[in-house]
């Protein structure tokens, strides 16, 4: 780059001279001088966004039931060895609860204050074909922009349901990975070291008036880690994936009074995607050996599950798309007391099913999102309806607002969720 601004500002200069002519004795003798910047590059950078968000429920009586500040800022620093530290600490205060005229009676446990530091990694090259990335990360699986089949490695913050899409859900977990390269494919092999769960609705909460059980998830010692392998490749058209792990399920079950997270479970599974002309067709596919599912408060049974998607995508429209993605969840040797409210009412043949649409304006400034989620081959179980308008004012500022619908059903978990229909808003700036 520098030899390219040292050549400009030389033509430059002779064009310039070409323009005076020659002087009475004959060319031009003035001297040009080039400056050349040798200032050494910024081994670190940080940037991010500041954003404040509300929320007005409009069929309950909590009102206005959101108002957070969130500071999300992601770092970057190269080392002398070529190696990258890279780190995202997210914090938030959700002043709602400060306000005298507020409905809640109690605050949820961890949603007045929240200090999340979701990835901090060091990463770096071993040779041309092998990478290196350890620390706590985000490791994304499958196809899917919307429905989780394959994506098993992280959980989600999933705490408003429907709220934000998944790619904006998940959280960090420290993993150390490695990933070798040839030709089209790239084989990850991966230890999970943290065992971190899906965070769901506390009391007190929109979205849940019942009390919190106590917990018990596995410690973070050797024992309890994991082992995640992955092949993919990219070719032309298509892509594929195979998936392989070994963890503990973002599933808890019930023991008594306690609901525990060590079930445990192998998954293999693949993806794959291919262009067709202006469309996009997704397939996704994953066995589970076991998962432990609650027949009483203290008895539970291990039944294998296999998930299955297909998605098709249309980007045939100017500035725009729109999608259908459908996925059926079957649990093998079922038996009818998994279906109660201790599994989250679970039927055999479970299905869901996303329609998304999503259009730009004036030059990709304001963005139109729709997100029609159902659940039940009929959507008779229930869901929610999501429209959100994003304008950027400029490069650094936008807003956006939307409102969300939970659609009631047959399945009363779903169905708790209908009353909390809202009104959202969020200003962001970006830094």
């Amino acid at each position: 780059m520098k030899s390219l601004i040292a050549g400009l500002l030389l033509a430059t200069s002779l064009m310039v001279g070409a323009e005076d002519g020659f002087d009475d004795d004959g060319f031009d003798t003035d001297i040009v001088t080039i400056a050349i910047d040798n200032t050494p590059a910024a081994k670190g950078v940080l940037y991010g966004s500041i954003d404040l968000e509300a929320h007005y429920n409009i069929d309950n009586d909590q009102d206005l039931s959101l108002l957070k500040s969130w500071v999300d800022v992601i770092g970057e620093y190269k080392l002398d060895n070529g190696n990258n530290i890279k780190g995202n600490l997210k914090g938030a205060h959700d002043f709602i609860y400060d306000l005298d005229g507020s409905n809640y009676t109690a605050t949820p446990s961890g949603y007045e204050n929240e200090i999340n530091l979701n990835e901090l990694t060091l990463e770096g090259s071993l040779n041309s074909k092998l990478d290196f990335k350890v620390g706590r990360q985000i490791v994304v699986w499958g196809k899917s922009d919307s429905i989780r089949i394959t994506d098993v490695l992280n959980p989600l913050d999933n705490r408003i349901p429907g709220l934000v899409d998944i790619k904006n859900l998940r959280l960090g977990r420290t993993m150390s990975k490695l990933d070798y390269y040839v030709d089209e494919y790239n084989f990850s092999a991966i230890a999970l070291h943290e065992n971190r769960f899906t965070e769901n609705p506390a009391q007190y909460s929109d979205f849940k008036s019942a009390a919190d059980k106590p917990t018990h998830t596995p410690d973070d010692q050797l024992d309890n880690a994991g082992v995640a392998l992955s092949l993919t490749g990219a070719f032309e058209g298509y892509d594929m994936g195979l998936y392989f792990a070994d963890t503990y399920i973002d599933k808890a079950y019930l023991k008594g009074d306690t609901l525990y997270y060590d079930n445990k479970s192998k998954m293999v599974g693949a993806a794959y995607n291919q262009v067709v002309d202006s469309f996009l067709l997704k397939a996704e596919a994953a066995h589970f050996d076991q998962i432990k599912y609650n027949t009483d408060a203290n008895t539970t049974v291990d039944s294998a599950r296999t998930d299955v998607l297909l998605g098709i995508e249309y980007n045939g429209i100017t500035d725009g798309s729109i999608g259908y993605e459908i996925a059926l969840r079957k649990i093998h040797d079922y038996v009818a007391t998994i279906n109660s409210a201790l599994n989250g009412y679970k039927r055999e043949e479970e299905y869901q099913q996303v329609i998304r649409f999503n259009q730009a304006y004036f030059n990709q400034t304001l963005d139109l999102s729709v997100i029609l989620s159902a659940m039940g081959d009929s959507a008779q179980d229930g869901g929610s309806a999501r429209i959100t308008l994003d304008y950027a004012i400029d490069d650094q500022i936008s807003v956006s607002g939307g409102v969300i619908d939970y659609i009631g059903g047959d399945n009363p978990m779903i169905d708790s969720y209908q009353e909390n229909d809202r009104i959202f808003t969020k200003l962001s700036h970006t830094f």
